[in-house]
């Protein structure tokens, strides 16, 4: 198989490629940024960013963009079958609907950042990236996105939009009393301090 058709079976039109990720038969890393180059030259591939490269689809007015948001899932929050990173802070309030403050910035959490915080920019969108209390997984991170929200929210701001959208959350990812004890204790005591206050402890199984 020649290594754009490799490409186009893998990932298809308008999906983030990262050189860190690919692996093509037995060729080493000098043959395969030599291929990108090539495929670069002749406008089958585009370079989005250092190391991000995407398939473009002609389009009416040119080649399709890569969109910014899907560099995000995948380096940060998935892959589809992994799930290692959530939306935090003003980003997840707003994403929730339990506030209306638009942030400049995306923030979240991921196994995939080392540092504590990190401001970082994937095109023009700027990041704030955060390594995790404890490692994320498919299993743990409607909790942990649960208790990040805890700990964002101001429980007098809240209207009764907010609230609602607060259960609304709360019911969707079927959160339980116990599933949270296992992972409070590695929050702030300012998360506990403000389920109580908003009284999301109420809605709680």
């Amino acid at each position: 198989m020649a290594f754009y058709e490799y490409l186009m079976n893998r990932y298809g039109y308008n999906e983030p490629i990262f050189i860190e990720e690919l692996r093509f038969e037995q060729y080493s890393k000098p043959w395969l940024f030599k291929e990108l180059k090539k495929l670069v030259d002749n406008g089958k591939l585009k370079r989005f960013d250092t190391g991000v490269y995407y398939i473009p689809q002609k389009m009416v007015f040119g080649d399709s963009f890569l969109d910014p948001r899907k560099i995000i899932e995948r380096r940060f929050l998935s892959d589809g079958s992994e799930v290692y990173g959530y939306i935090a802070g003003i980003s997840l309030l707003n994403l929730t609907g339990v506030s209306t403050q638009v942030p400049n910035l995306v923030e979240l959490v991921s196994n995939n950042e080392s540092t504590r915080v990190r401001d970082l920019y994937i095109g023009n969108q700027k990041i704030r990236a955060r390594r995790p209390r404890v490692p994320v997984n498919k299993e743990n991170v409607d909790v942990m996105q649960f208790l990040d929200l805890m700990n964002s929210i101001t429980p007098a701001a809240l209207d009764d939009t907010g609230r609602f959208m607060l259960r609304k959350f709360i019911s969707d990812a079927g959160l339980t009393k116990n599933a949270l004890s296992r992972y409070t204790t590695v929050f702030p005591a300012r998360a506990m301090k403000n389920m109580i206050e908003c009284g999301a402890v109420y809605e709680l199984t």
